[in-house]
Formats: C-alpha cells, sequence, structure tokens
C-alpha cells in the first residue's frame, strides 16, 4: 500500500528526522540533471541491519526480503569489499574506521518526487506520521574544524605520480587512480546534519546522501552513477573520468586527448565488467565523453547499458564491477594492487558504493565526494586517474579542485590544503 502526500522540502523533512532518530538513511537528490536526480528517499526508524564483509551475505539477505513488506535496503558497500573478490593487499586502517558493508532496513520510508512534486509513503498499511517541520539552522559563526592533515604532502603526491607513470611506461597496467586522504577532527559542538547541508549547497550533486548510523556519519555529494538495476534486468553504468576547474572554459574538457583517453579506458573496462554478467551482445556505450557541469568541477562521464542474463542475481551484478572502474584504473587487479601499495590506509567508504539495495533492483553511486565521520573525528579523499601524459603537479592540482566542495561546506581554505 502506498500513501500520497503534499509536497515538503526534503532537506526540511531530512533535518527534522535527523533531531529525533540516530539512524536514518537520506539519499538526496540536490541536483537534477538529465540523467538522473529525480526521486530522493528518506527512511527511518531502524529494523534490522547487516554488516559484513562478504558479499554472499548481501546475497543471502536480499533473497530472504523478496517477499517482505519491506524490501529496501539502504546502505554502502566499503572499498574493501574488494577483498572478498580479489587478493589484494591489505592497507594500513584509516583515521575513520567503519564497518566494510552495512546496510539497514528501516520502518518508515517515503520517496519524494521532483518533476510532480509528490511524496509517496512507502509504508505498509498505514498513514505516515509526518516529524513536526523547524527553520533549518544557519551556518556555524564559530569554526568546524580543529585540525586538518593529510596522509600525502603535496611532494610525496606527485613522487607517487612519477612512480606511477613509470609503471606505465612499463607495461604494468594503462591506469591507476591514486588517491590522498584528508583527516582532523571536528569542534565538540558541530551538527553533522548542518554539515552536510552546507556540503549540498557548496556542492549540489544528483547522488547526494546522507546516512547516520548511532555517532557515525556519512555526508555525500556524489556526481557518479555506479550501478542502476532495474526491475525490467537492464543495468546501467555512468563513469565519470576526466576532470576541470569550474572556472575554465568547458571546451578544453572536450577536447582534451588525454581526458578522452582516460575515459575510454574505463568505459572499456567497464564493458569487460559487464559482459560477464550480461545477455550475450547486450553491452553498449550509450553516451560517449558527455561533459556535466557543477558548482566546482566539470566532468567527462560516459553511459554503458546491458541487460542482465537469466543466470545472473543482482549480486552478481554488482560482485562483476566492484569496485568501480573509475577508482581502481585498468587493468583493475594490478592498478588496485599498486594503488594500495602507494596510498598505504585502507581507503574506507571512498571508492565504494552507496544507494539503495531491492532483491531484484539497486541504485548506487560511487563514493566520490564524501566526508565520513566518527564522534568528532572525520575524514574525505580525493584523487584522480593517471595516465601515460598525465603531469604530475596537474595531477596533485587536480585534488584540491575535487576536495573545494567538501573544505567549503567545513570551512577549510584552499590554502590550507594545499600547504598540507
Amino acid at each position: 500500500m502506498t500513501n500520497r502526500y503534499d509536497w515538503v522540502d526534503p532537506m526540511a523533512m531530512a533535518a527534522a528526522i535527523a533531531q529525533q532518530y540516530s539512524d536514518m538513511a537520506f539519499l538526496h537528490s540536490s541536483m537534477q540533471t538529465g540523467y538522473s536526480g529525480r526521486y530522493s528517499y528518506l527512511a527511518w526508524d531502524a529494523a534490522e541491519t547487516l554488516e559484513c564483509q562478504h558479499f554472499e551475505s548481501l546475497r543471502e539477505t536480499l533473497d530472504t526480503t523478496k517477499d517482505s513488506p519491506l524490501p529496501m535496503w539502504y546502505g554502502y558497500l566499503g572499498y574493501e569489499m574488494l577483498h572478498d573478490l580479489e587478493d589484494i593487499p591489505t592497507a594500513a586502517a584509516a583515521p575513520v574506521s567503519m564497518p566494510t558493508m552495512r546496510l539497514v532496513r528501516f520502518r518508515q520510508v517515503v520517496r519524494f518526487d521532483h518533476e510532480t512534486q509528490q511524496i509517496d509513503s512507502l509504508k505498509p498499511q498505514e498513514a505516515l506520521d509526518f516529524p513536526a517541520l523547524t527553520p533549518l539552522p544557519k551556518r556555524p559563526s564559530n569554526d568546524l574544524v580543529v585540525s586538518c592533515q593529510s596522509n600525502m604532502s603535496r611532494e610525496r603526491y606527485i613522487s607517487i605520480v612519477e612512480d606511477t607513470l613509470e609503471q606505465i611506461r612499463s607495461g604494468q597496467f594503462y591506469q591507476a587512480n591514486i588517491t590522498r586522504k584528508f583527516y582532523g577532527e571536528l569542534a565538540e559542538n558541530a551538527d553533522v546534519f548542518t554539515i552536510y547541508r552546507m556540503l549540498c549547497q557548496a556542492s549540489p550533486a544528483p547522488y547526494s546522501a546522507y546516512i547516520a548510523y548511532g555517532n557515525q556519519s556519512i555526508l555525500s555529494s556524489s556526481p557518479e552513477l555506479f550501478l542502476k538495476l532495474e526491475p525490467n534486468r537492464q543495468i546501467t553504468t555512468r563513469p565519470i573520468k576526466g576532470s576541470l576547474p569550474a572556472e575554465k572554459a568547458v571546451d578544453q574538457l572536450r577536447d582534451s586527448h588525454k581526458d578522452r583517453a582516460e575515459n575510454l579506458m574505463i568505459v572499456d573496462l567497464m564493458r569487460n565488467d559487464l559482459s560477464r554478467v550480461a545477455s550475450p551482445g547486450s553491452v553498449e556505450v550509450a553516451g560517449l565523453y558527455d561533459i556535466d557541469s557543477f558548482a566546482t568541477v566539470h566532468h567527462m562521464s560516459s553511459t554503458i547499458q546491458a541487460q542482465l542474463d537469466d543466470k545472473s542475481d543482482i549480486t552478481s551484478c554488482i560482485t562483476s564491477c566492484f569496485p568501480p572502474g573509475s577508482m581502481t584504473g585498468t587493468p583493475k587487479i594490478s592498478a588496485m594492487a599498486w594503488c594500495s601499495e602507494m596510498e598505504g590506509m585502507a581507503r574506507g567508504v571512498y571508492s565504494g558504493a552507496i544507494g539503495w539495495f531491492m532483491p531484484e533492483a539497486c541504485e548506487l553511486s560511487v563514493v566520490i565526494r564524501t566526508l565520513v565521520i566518527d564522534e568528532n573525528r572525520y575524514e574525505f579523499q580525493v584523487g584522480g586517474g593517471i595516465v601515460a601524459d598525465s603531469v604530475p603537479d596537474a595531477e596533485w592540482q587536480e585534488t584540491l579542485v575535487k576536495a573545494r566542495g567538501i573544505a567549503n561546506a567545513l570551512g577549510i581554505s584552499g590554502d590550507t590544503l594545499a600547504n598540507l
């Protein structure tokens, strides 16, 4: 049974829920685009939680909820789920540690349709008890951040990029996505949901998300679709590769041979990943080198689609492509091993996937532009694909561009990030 309600601001309703519930999921389309952003989901009142390190647990859990009145799970697959798929060396623990996979079913779920301006309650059998809405608080006037540091200085990141270029020239791989982490402490009175609102204002995106579990929170403004599996078994992925600061002319990105090459490598990788679970002949590139402009950056994306074959299920679909190819490099296994060795620190939630799961459908974003918080500790991570004609200093500059949205939300200056 679905109940329909008049429109209210999704952010205001989510803020009210955040004041009352420590566990919630808000998959928020803070930016509507031609390819996504129609729906937002808000879920609260946790009914069941799954925390594990193995995809078989995901398969079993989804199978058991096929006939449930609460079939949707909300949460994330952390990057280190890759160890359930491949023998890749492990890295040291990150400053903020979360379960490798965490999914939650909620008793209360509403879907916001930004196109029709209607709200559907997915709560079975009974009317939704709407929370009282209150004015959204303003940005705090005091400093939100007590400290900020990085696991890589400028010199260290550039040195790793140079080493990566040597590996590419020697034929070890064609592309590797080298990332760096920023982390520190927040002020004790920092309101996490208000920080999320600031992030959406600074860096709106079609796959924004706020997911809270007790004292742990994930605040994401991802522009990138990892996987969408529809009930008709159509699969869509839309990897991003190629970036340019928003203040630069978009034609510079559109005409960049380096960015096109970087993008095409991941298109071929994702086509190969999908082919393992796709009906023969169904994998196709529906869009190549599309340019999307966001508040801080222009991105180049391509769209690959396929039809899931009769032998495969949703978990097979996810594992055939995990981790997202845009966050690893190609060939995937050798690139992942190199990235793990060079970065020396677990990525955690970053580079994994966030979204909703059902027994036969899902929609998952790539975890980029994402802030992870535990108590008053925070971390976020940025990087880029290194290819044969990458320029090390330009790659370092790109990490600063990609950090702008989160830095603006936290009140961290660009100079601070550049000097870490």
